[in-house]
């Protein structure tokens, strides 16, 4: 029967190829989503084990964290901003899975993880979740826990204030457009933890700064730490 699946995959492939989701090319037997010589020219930045690096230099005096990565650089007309793109957008879930697959290959062999006990993915307000169907930063944790088992853990902190979208603001406008937005509504299970606040891509930090704040003022969580996939420039 898988044979019989296999030739028929083979088949559809054959009359209806899948394409690159960056260069738009059809995709060989074996590639997923990304054609081999876009997925080799993905903007890494090797963040992961480098201390007082960009994202940590970021978060330096604004909150109290361990450390921060990324995985790659993000610039607006950037052929691979479309993957963050579809992922928040077009109702492209499996995209934020599949980075976050690729993230936490890259995490766990550089030993960034080492310590943390959880992922806290940066929470949607209810209104926005619905609208979209599911939170991209949660998509990119439930991939990055799939390669390394790292909990997550999705129901500690919410989003209890609508707010209008970061990305015509300046650094001032981000920050007091996330100010106290955040709620923790369960203590005990962020208790004595090394979280990971997760998001999809970091500009300012304004919105992880916000978050972590709030976990650090109204729980007894013990270390948090910064992560997102893409580092906009």
């Amino acid at each position: 029967m898988s044979f019989v699946l296999e030739r028929l995959r083979e088949l559809l492939q054959l009359f209806f190829p899948e394409t690159c989701e960056v260069c738009g090319k059809a995709l060989r037997y074996g590639e997923h989503l990304l054609c081999t010589d876009c997925l080799l020219d993905i903007p890494q930045i090797y963040l992961h084990n480098k201390e007082r690096n960009p994202v940590e230099k970021m978060f330096a005096g604004q909150v109290q964290f361990e450390r921060a990565t990324a995985f790659f650089n993000y610039q607006k007309h950037n052929n691979y901003a479309h993957l963050i793109h579809k992922l928040k957008y077009q109702g492209r879930d499996d995209i934020g899975i599949w980075l976050g697959e690729m993230f936490g290959v890259k995490l766990q062999d550089s030993g960034f993880l080492d310590g943390i006990d959880a992922i806290v993915p940066i929470p949607l307000h209810p209104k926005r979740q619905r609208k979209r169907g599911y939170n991209q930063s949660q998509m990119i944790a439930e991939g990055i826990a799939n390669i390394t088992k790292t909990p997550i853990i999705t129901d500690a902190v919410i989003r209890k204030i609508y707010t209008n979208t970061q990305t015509r603001k300046n650094k001032e406008e981000r920050a007091e457009n996330v100010q106290g937005i955040f709620e923790v509504i369960d203590n005990k299970v962020l208790e004595n933890k090394h979280i990971l606040i997760l998001d999809d891509v970091i500009t300012t930090g304004a919105t992880c700064v916000s978050c972590a704040e709030t976990i650090l003022q109204n729980s007894n969580v013990k270390y948090v730490s910064f992560a997102s996939i893409a580092l906009a420039n």
